[in-house]
């Protein structure tokens, strides 16, 4: 009887109006079939440190040649600065000038690495004159053998922060993205220029690319630095990094290009961005196993390239109730209203599964095996109206189903922006690579998470 009831009712939810948040408000409110009741979910704020930034190694994970550079200063979480470090090797030497060209030196450019056509800020002000220094570096970052990759949290500079190789300022305004006839760069110092050259002329065969490793001895890399005063963070792409030697004879000029390896291939050779952190106080000490109680500050965050993302640990409600079952369980969070910082807040957050260690285990999916995302809601007439609803029903009913005997188990679940959880080299603990690595997108709760259970009783 109990089937035959509960099948009745699902159809004739359904036949009515999908919306589950309308159940019990204007099909049923006499009776009292379905009820909606809402818990507090214990939640505080971690943070991912480290993660991997290294092209070499993530780019078919990423399916992007994306670095970021800049620097921009967030009053919630603190201050984050964005430096690309990357290689470049010579491009052979057919067709090039000798000795006996005579040809002269005239300037050594970097090209300013962007799509111009495509290209966005990720966060900041595209008002204020954004500054820029190329340094070439001294050394190779430090690596391991195993475990190749470059984290976020790298000791770094490598460089002489007395001696920049150039300067460039620009706003990163609208026509400034649309200029493709004026392609920004940097003009480098004459001296690395004429040194530089002087490898062309002779044709030294560490410019061909079967002796990168060589050129790379030779030349350990460059890094772009932005300004203190900065106040924007940009995307880059690393493909398009390109130092340009140009020369002429009498009316008669000539370039030639050192480049990325192609596809990051080579086991020695990197681009990647170092991020610095320097977190406001209320995040001072927060980190994956010292997190920070939304109760203690009335706020919880979620933000990409800095690594914050939400734990949450949910109350166990056993259904073993003969008289009802649960039909939807969500989650619920609500954003903060106001953003004057330029910092885009994600329309898609992602859940993700923690085990008895807190360790990431996986990606939470549903019964079909689709990952659960949570979805930016909006109301155009309210603006107070938003937030996000992460459905996680099948994990919740296959958690409390049948109780546990009297022990209620650890549903702890992490939310944080789109990507996947992967293991780098060889250590146990999984870290992140999508949306965390390649953007700056930041979400602040300031209501408390709820947890919302639909209850069909009999």
């Amino acid at each position: 009887m109990r089937i035959v009831f509960l099948a009745g009712l699902l159809f004739a939810l359904y036949s009515c109006n999908n919306d589950l948040n309308t159940i019990g408000d204007t099909m049923v409110p006499a009776e009292g079939y379905v009820n909606i009741e809402t818990f507090d979910i214990e939640t505080s704020t971690v943070r991912l440190n480290p993660f991997p930034t290294s092209l070499n190694i993530l780019t078919k994970m990423l399916e992007s040649n994306q670095l970021t550079l800049g620097k921009m200063t967030d009053k919630t979480t603190g201050v984050t600065t964005a430096t690309p470090y990357f290689q470049l090797i010579g491009s052979g030497n057919s067709g090039i000038p000798n000795y006996d060209d005579n040809y002269v030196y005239d300037s050594l450019t970097l090209a300013f690495p962007f799509k111009y056509d495509e290209t966005k800020i990720l966060a900041g002000d595209t008002a204020t004159l954004q500054t820029y220094r190329v340094y070439r570096l001294k050394n190779f970052p430090p690596t391991d053998f195993d475990d190749p990759c470059i984290y976020s949290n790298e000791t770094l500079p490598l460089y002489d922060p007395e001696t920049p190789l150039a300067t460039l300022s620009v706003r990163l305004e609208k026509q400034f993205f649309t200029q493709r006839d004026k392609e920004a760069y940097f003009k480098l110092d004459d001296a690395l220029g004429r040194e530089l050259f002087s490898l062309i002329r002779r044709q030294d065969s560490i410019l061909d690319q079967s002796n990168a490793l060589d050129f790379m001895r030779y030349f350990a890399g460059l890094t772009i630095v932005p300004d203190k005063d900065n106040m924007a963070l940009l995307p880059i792409d690393g493909s398009r990094l390109s130092l340009t030697c140009h020369y002429h004879l009498d009316v008669k000029t000539g370039t030639y290009s050192f480049q990325p390896l192609a596809a990051y291939s080579s086991g020695g050779y990197y681009a990647f961005t170092n991020i610095e952190h320097t977190p406001s106080d209320r995040f001072s000490n927060v980190s994956w196993y010292n997190p920070l109680p939304y109760t203690q500050e009335n706020k919880a965050v979620i933000q990409g390239q800095n690594g914050y993302m939400l734990k949450m640990k949910l109350p166990f409600k056993s259904d073993v109730n003969p008289y009802r079952t649960i039909l939807k369980v969500e989650i619920v969070l609500e954003p903060k209203i106001d953003n004057f910082e330029d910092i885009p807040e994600p329309t898609t957050i992602q859940v993700f599964t923690l085990d008895k260690y807190s360790r990431i285990s996986g990606k939470l999916t549903d019964l079909s095996g689709n990952s659960v995302f949570g979805y930016l809601e909006t109301n155009p007439n309210y603006k107070e109206d938003r937030k996000y609803r992460i459905d996680i029903t099948d994990y919740y009913n296959s958690m409390v189903s049948n109780g546990t005997g009297g022990i209620d188990p650890e549903l702890n679940l992490l939310i944080g922006l789109a990507g996947s959880p992967v293991q780098v080299g060889v250590d146990e603990i999984n870290t992140f690579v999508g949306a965390n690595n390649l953007t700056f997108q930041r979400l602040i709760v300031d209501k408390t998470p709820v947890l919302r259970i639909y209850y069909a009783n009999y």
